[in-house]
């Protein structure tokens, strides 16, 4: 099967999007229990193993980027979600945040690779791109939090947010866990992070900014 060279900037897009799509539909099959080859990629995709290549320096950095592309629709998703309802509570926003990975474990399980596996396997330069891109996309978010309250700054917000991937991450690894445990009970996934998140969320949204305190009666007389 001849395989035409993608010239324009659509068909090497489409080309992107063919790659990723084949990798998370292979991934989705090994129920992400291991990275399939590029190879096996290639094959799937309809693409040579060089072109894959071409794309993507390592099979590590196909699936950092499909993480990316996770991320920002667990991003859009959430903030869809905020902006249905004038009034949220802490308890509706821990649903939220965890609604995506619910409906899409692939988000789960590629968190769960990402320091073990994924980052550590590809560039430098992309690893940083990648950091840079998801901090972008992440700040996208901050002005729909902050109306919560404006009390706390938009780099907190931003920090809880970065946070709450962190505990979602450790939600995901604890509902569903490689190996079975014979002693253990183990919790669902939407009770761990609702457990995890709402602390955090809980302390923000509760927080109130400390006022000056008012100089006593003699020190506004002396002018100090």
């Amino acid at each position: 099967m001849e395989i035409k060279k993608a010239k324009s900037q659509k068909q090497k897009l489409q080309r992107v999007n063919s790659i990723l799509e084949a990798a998370e539909a292979l991934f989705t099959e090994n129920q992400a229990s291991e990275l399939p080859s590029a190879i096996q990629i290639a094959n799937k995709a309809g693409v040579a193993k060089g072109t894959l290549y071409i794309y993507f320096s390592t099979k590590e950095a196909i699936f950092l980027a499909l993480l990316e592309r996770h991320t920002q629709n667990w991003i859009a998703d959430f903030e869809s979600q905020l902006r249905q309802y004038e009034s949220v509570t802490v308890n509706d926003i821990c649903q939220y945040l965890a609604n995506y990975w619910q409906k899409t474990p692939a988000m789960g399980e590629l968190n769960r690779m990402a320091d073990a596996l994924l980052i550590n396997n590809v560039e430098e330069k992309i690893y940083s791109s990648f950091q840079t891109k998801i901090i972008n996309d992440l700040k996208r978010i901050v002005p729909s939090v902050k109306s919560l309250n404006t009390d706390v700054e938009s780099s907190q917000w931003l920090e809880l947010i970065l946070q709450s991937q962190q505990l979602l991450t450790l939600a995901w690894q604890n509902a569903n866990p490689r190996h079975a445990r014979a002693s253990k009970q183990i919790k669902t996934f939407d009770m761990l992070s609702t457990n995890l998140l709402t602390p955090f969320w809980t302390n923000l949204v509760e927080l109130k900014k400390e006022k000056p305190k008012e100089k006593s009666t003699w020190r506004k007389l002396l002018g100090n």
